[in-house]
């Protein structure tokens, strides 16, 4: 009889430990859910469905050891941007649910040269089957902001800037479809690239031209907001290259007043050449009201070319030169008399 008690509470005991074995390696692995597994090898598994792991050797990936899972994404209250974690390091879950990746407004450069910023959005998430290579890079964040990056900027770099705000829509088609070629690139042994164990939906950006000043001041990041010393500082640098004229305009900037040109009718032109010889006028009277400046003018740089005092001047210049000489010493003048 004691024999029975002993195996029945040997029993007891090992259904009791059993069953705390389960409670503590179950895991469930849902469509919007998953956990990976390591072992003293590496990266063992993504788990799929109701999973008991029964090797003592196979476990969760967590903790302050496992791979840092986050993206850059854009705060709604603030209009910044915040770090998002795809991973509970406590529990060891991660998030499968699309997300929307924000980075940092960054350069880009045209096709002629042009300097943009541009503000991309893109829409991810992480795939199950490839989480192998979401376990193999340490900073998901900074890997998938320079993903990012090197798309747009290569499809960027193929347009002009005028054709580049005729077909924003198209660039966005192109880098979403580059992103999705890298992964496939890279996501079997042997192959050149390296996946990221993403799935890449969607792709918008907007741009604007950086403020070249802004950009040119030493310490001042694209798109951020300058401290009142730097504003003023870029603002007198802005008078100093007005002040220089047309000269001072990089082949940057012709090519953008030529773009203002293209495809517009007579009368548009006009428009815009009268604005701009009015600030042609207005830059001839700053630099005239300085102190200690010396300019000289043509008559044309004045404004003063055509104008009615010209045409009187023309005609009495004219006039003097075909004037009949005078009869017998007419025209000398008379000597006074004492």
């Amino acid at each position: 009889m004691t024999m029975i008690y002993v195996v029945s509470a040997i029993a007891v005991v090992l259904l009791i430990a059993l069953f705390a074995y389960i409670s503590t390696r179950y895991y469930e692995g849902r469509y919007d859910r998953t956990y990976m597994t390591q072992d003293e090898r590496g990266f063992r598994r993504a788990l799929k469905g109701k999973t008991i792991l029964w090797d003592v050797e196979e476990a969760i990936v967590k903790g302050p050891t496992a791979p840092r899972l986050e993206y850059v994404a854009l705060d709604a209250a603030t209009g910044g941007r915040r770090t998002v974690a795809l991973m509970d390091v406590k529990s060891g879950a991660i998030n499968l649910r699309p997300q929307f990746a924000a980075p940092l407004p960054f350069d880009a450069v045209t096709a002629d040269d042009h300097k943009v910023l541009v503000d991309p959005r893109v829409q991810f998430s992480i795939n199950r089957d490839l989480l192998k290579h979401v376990y193999e890079v340490q900073d998901l964040s900074q890997a998938l902001d320079t993903r990012i990056h090197s798309a747009f900027r290569s499809e960027i770099g193929k347009l002009r800037d005028e054709e580049l705000r005729a077909s924003i829509a198209e660039v966005e088609t192109r880098a979403i479809t580059r992103l999705r070629q890298l992964e496939d690139e890279g996501d079997e042994k042997g192959e050149k690239g390296m996946a990221l164990g993403i799935n890449f939906h969607t792709a918008s950006l907007s741009f604007t031209e950086p403020d070249e000043f802004a950009v040119a001041f030493p310490g001042l990041a694209p798109g951020a907001t300058p401290t009142p010393e730097q504003a003023e500082a870029m603002e007198r640098a802005r008078q100093a290259a007005r002040a220089q004229g047309v000269l001072s305009l990089r082949p940057q900037q012709l090519d953008q007043i030529a773009d203002v040109f293209n495809g517009r009718d007579a009368a548009g032109t006009a428009a815009i050449l009268a604005m701009l010889e009015m600030q042609t006028r207005q830059n001839i009277a700053e630099a005239l009201a300085a102190a200690g400046q010396l300019v000289v003018m043509t008559p044309a740089e004045l404004g003063l070319a055509g104008v009615e005092a010209q045409r009187q001047a023309a005609r009495l210049a004219a006039a003097s030169a075909t004037a009949p000489a005078a009869v017998n010493g007419g025209a000398q003048r008379p000597e006074p008399r004492v």
